[in-house]
């Protein structure tokens, strides 16, 4: 079977700390992947498309949960944490945080759908929080990766 590959990765510039996640395969992609790994791909667009100054974090949480369960998957990942001189750090971006996203604020997006036993489609990316928007800081490939 070709299984998924996920390859979780960052480094250090100025002591600040980055992370990123993508999925790759090895030969090909596997049919029953493709529209899994779709799924976690719009779901990353979309949460990058809410993060920005004054989101609520548990409200972005909430929309990838409910298109996941929609489409009959459990969200059992958080979607993010923020990140700075430590990799994992405050705010953590789940069902629990009441809290809103602040202008400069640096966090990670990283939707993903794991089938115990089987594998996991984890897509993340290290993002700036703007006014208006969010600046994806860590740029790679995220169509279909095969090796």
């Amino acid at each position: 079977m070709a299984d998924p590959i996920l390859i979780d990765m960052g480094c250090r510039y100025k002591g600040y700390c980055s992370d990123m996640t993508r999925t790759i395969f090895m030969g090909c992609i596997l049919e029953e992947i493709k529209p899994i790994y779709d799924l976690v791909h719009k779901n990353q667009i979309i949460a990058s498309t809410e993060m920005k100054e004054n989101a609520s974090i548990k409200a972005i949480y909430k929309a990838v949960e409910n298109d996941f369960a929609f489409n009959k998957f459990d969200f059992i990942h958080s979607l993010g944490h923020g990140i700075g001189l430590e990799i994992h750090e405050v705010p953590p971006m789940n069902a629990k945080n009441e809290g809103l996203l602040k202008e400069n604020m640096v966090v990670s997006n990283e939707p993903g759908i794991y089938l115990p036993g089987k594998y996991g489609i984890r897509i993340e990316d290290t993002v700036l929080i703007t006014k208006n928007g969010s600046i994806q800081l860590t740029k790679s490939e995220k169509n279909y990766i095969v090796i």
